[in-house]
């Protein structure tokens, strides 16, 4: 008894497997980048927030 392999598995079909592979890590990147604004807001902001926090953890270790 053998399990039958994936159509997309196989080599002829390896370009669609690929091509819908990188379509959907797309949508997530777009889906994370989407959550990752509407958390940090004003880029600005965060930046210099970020930059005071490491100085004030460097200058204090």
């Amino acid at each position: 008894m053998t399990q039958s392999i994936n159509p997309l598995l196989k080599p002829e079909n390896r370009e669609e497997f690929i091509r819908q592979a990188m379509k959907e890590m797309s949508a997530q990147q777009e889906e994370i980048i989407k959550k990752a604004d509407s958390l940090i807001g004003n880029i600005d902001l965060f930046e210099e927030n970020v930059r005071k926090q490491f100085a004030s953890y460097t200058s204090s270790h």
